[in-house]
């Protein structure tokens, strides 16, 4: 046999054995459940991590029963947020959402509502069997019990994984990314505010960060601060809206009518109240 035969013949058998190999992977993966996508919203894991979204977050977060979706996680839970960092067990957020969205008579409550259609579910598996599950979705916050996606300037995206423990779901851990705005019908401008008061709001301000200006500018409010300089959209008569971010301006009168400050509002709440010092 000549050596071009003897060639052909070494890749011949090479490629029966890969094929044969790539096949018997193929087979392991399906049976095992490790190439298993995410699993269908009528399977029990969809509807049973979909209750425990809701215990988390309905009742542990908008009705401030924090215990109860407390009880759902592990004590080294790790939780991180792109804009709020990091929590680094079950014990200190229970701490900090009882210090923080569900303290005392908080006058301006934030509410938590999921998109519903957004909602998907990936099992994990050891060897075939059933281990846990990443949980993927997209979510928004507003200080409005009816807010609804369509309306609301502002969502996120979330990951939970969730890991069966003694046949128990449990948060092992969360991320919590891409909070950003949205443009929404709701930050057009829809109202419009005669000139002579849109001037009463016009001056400087002292932030935390710096002076900020307001100027009138194509009948409504303008705002420089640093960097930024927008336009605002007039929400009512002393409330107006950044047209992209989840930011609202409240301007404040004194007992003489006099503007004395502005009330700066991230989702609705109070992130900064601006003194007004020069006209």
């Amino acid at each position: 046999m000549n050596q071009s035969k003897l060639n052909q013949l070494i890749y011949t058998k090479l490629a029966l054995v890969s094929k044969s190999l790539m096949l018997s992977l193929i087979g392991f993966l399906m049976v095992s459940g490790i190439a298993s996508a995410q699993v269908n919203k009528n399977s029990q894991i969809f509807k049973t991590l979909k209750v425990k979204d809701s215990i988390l977050f309905k009742i542990g977060f908008n009705k401030c029963e924090v215990e109860k979706s407390a009880a759902l996680m592990f004590d080294d839970l790790e939780f991180y947020h792109d804009k709020g960092g990091i929590t680094n067990s079950k014990e200190e957020f229970v701490k900090t959402m009882k210090n923080g969205i569900c303290r005392e008579n908080n006058p301006e409550k934030v509410y938590r509502f999921l998109v519903e259609e957004s909602l998907e579910i990936f099992p994990m598996y050891n060897n075939g069997k059933l281990y846990g599950a990443l949980q993927n979705g997209k979510h928004f916050f507003s200080t409005d019990k009816n807010m609804t996606y369509n309306k609301t300037d502002n969502y996120a995206l979330f990951s939970h994984l969730w890991i069966i423990e003694n046949d128990k779901w449990k948060l092992k851990r969360v991320i919590s990314y891409n909070h950003v705005a949205k443009e929404t019908k709701n930050n057009t401008v829809k109202y419009t505010v005669p000139k002579d008061i849109l001037e009463t709001y016009s001056g400087k301000y002292m932030a935390k960060t710096g002076k900020a200006t307001i100027s009138v500018k194509n009948n409504t409010l303008q705002l420089n601060a640093g960097e930024m300089v927008v336009v605002l959209n007039a929400k009512s008569e002393n409330i107006f809206a950044h047209p992209k971010a989840p930011l609202t301006f409240e301007f404040v009168k004194n007992t003489k009518g006099k503007i004395i400050k502005m009330i700066v509002r991230e989702n609705g709440k109070i992130a900064e109240e601006v003194k007004k010092i020069e006209n």
